[in-house]
């Protein structure tokens, strides 16, 4: 009996190894197949491509959202929300004097010809080139502007001066102001200090995406501010910077202040869809903000006016240098030639075909500069012929 138990016992422990090596086998076997059935690096990648073509695919039942402009001129329509858009200008042209015109109106709901389009909009307001006591003077100018109190301007408007702020902390502070403020509009005054050199081809570019990346994350409208260049005739924005900002940019509006005028005029020089028309503030006696258009419309009267003399003074001195050839012409002939070989000798004097120079006879003898004698000869009369 007891060697039966003993055989008994051995079979069951042959068969629990059995049952063991059977078991580790099918599980080696399944870890194998679930190996051969993962994606390989190259699958894997392709995938995630695929899925960013599905993701950014607009098909022609694509709903997009429609176009929510922040502000409008005469009833039409700039800083669109989840874009990004520059104002651009030479130094001390007004760039921060309009952004102001542009937050009272924000906040007041109209201000001269511009009106706001957002209910009770969060405005966030980076400033990284003025001294604290200029940008302070932001939220004065406002007020002064709106005639709100500083508790209703504190409560829509957040501001900061970030002069002394190191640059690589900027992008950072601006991504934590956007999640705790929530804004609707916000300026960035100085996108320059964003980074390192405007004329870094690759930080130009990748900032440029941060921002409008930025913009759509958080459905705001992101307005840049960016010098241009120091030529007086080059109106393009600074470095690779301004480059890729003017071709990402929905707007770009321009600040231009004309040498001895205190007008600022502001202008849309590029935008995606219909353009802005262009609207002017200066700065009164007494130091305040106010509409200018009244003056820029005597402005460019006066403008015209000048314009238009100088082309008239231009032709008059061409009108007077086409008639001494005329007389030269007539002098070096002996005083007198044939209208015909008069207007053969013009033709190539003049470079001008023959209509013209028969016309430029024709008033000559009308004004009585030159006539016609009874031989059918030319000559200059007394009063304005040349001394041989």
């Amino acid at each position: 009996m007891e060697e039966l138990n003993k055989e008994t016992e051995n079979v069951q422990q042959t068969e629990q190894l059995a049952g063991q090596v059977n078991y580790q086998a099918q599980t080696v076997n399944d870890i194998v197949g679930e190996a051969v059935n993962q994606p390989t690096e190259v699958e894997q990648k392709r995938e995630r491509l695929r899925q960013i073509l599905r993701d950014t695919r607009i098909s022609s039942d694509t709903k997009v959202p429609d176009l929510e402009y922040a502000l409008e001129v005469d009833g039409t329509g700039f800083f669109a929300r989840r874009d990004i858009h520059a104002v651009k200008a030479k130094a001390k042209a007004g760039k921060t004097t309009t952004l102001k015109v542009f937050i009272a109106a924000l906040l007041l709901g109209v201000m001269f010809r511009i009106k706001s389009l957002m209910e009770k909009p969060r405005i966030l307001y980076f400033d990284t080139e003025q001294s604290r006591k200029d940008t302070k003077s932001i939220l004065d100018d406002v007020a002064t502007m709106t005639g709100l109190d500083s508790e209703d301007i504190d409560s829509q408007v957040v501001l900061q001066s970030l002069r002394r702020v190191d640059r690589d902390d900027l992008l950072p502070l601006l991504c934590q102001a956007l999640e705790d403020e929530k804004p609707d509009v916000v300026f960035v005054d100085g996108v320059v200090e964003f980074v390192g050199s405007f004329n870094d081809e690759s930080e130009s570019k990748q900032i440029i995406k941060d921002l409008l990346v930025l913009s759509e994350e958080y459905n705001c409208a992101i307005i840049c501010v960016l010098h241009t260049n120091k030529s007086d005739e080059d109106h393009n924005m600074r470095g690779h910077l301004g480059t890729m900002l003017a071709q990402k940019a929905a707007t770009v509006l321009e600040c231009k202040k004309e040498r001895g005028s205190s007008v600022i005029t502001v202008s849309c020089s590029e935008s995606r869809h219909e353009e802005p028309t262009e609207w002017s503030i200066m700065f009164a006696e007494d130091g305040r903000i106010v509409d200018a258009t009244e003056q820029r419309k005597l402005q460019l009267e006066q403008r015209k006016a000048e314009q238009l003399q100088k082309r008239q003074e231009a032709l008059e001195k061409e009108k007077q240098e086409r008639l001494q050839k005329c007389l030269g012409i007539l002098r070096d002939k002996g005083g007198a030639v044939s209208r015909k070989q008069l207007t053969e000798i013009l033709v190539k004097v003049l470079d001008r075909k023959r209509p013209t120079v028969a016309s430029y006879i024709s008033e000559w003898l009308k004004d009585k500069a030159i006539f016609e004698d009874s031989n059918g000869l030319i000559q200059a009369s007394e009063e304005f012929a040349l001394p041989f």
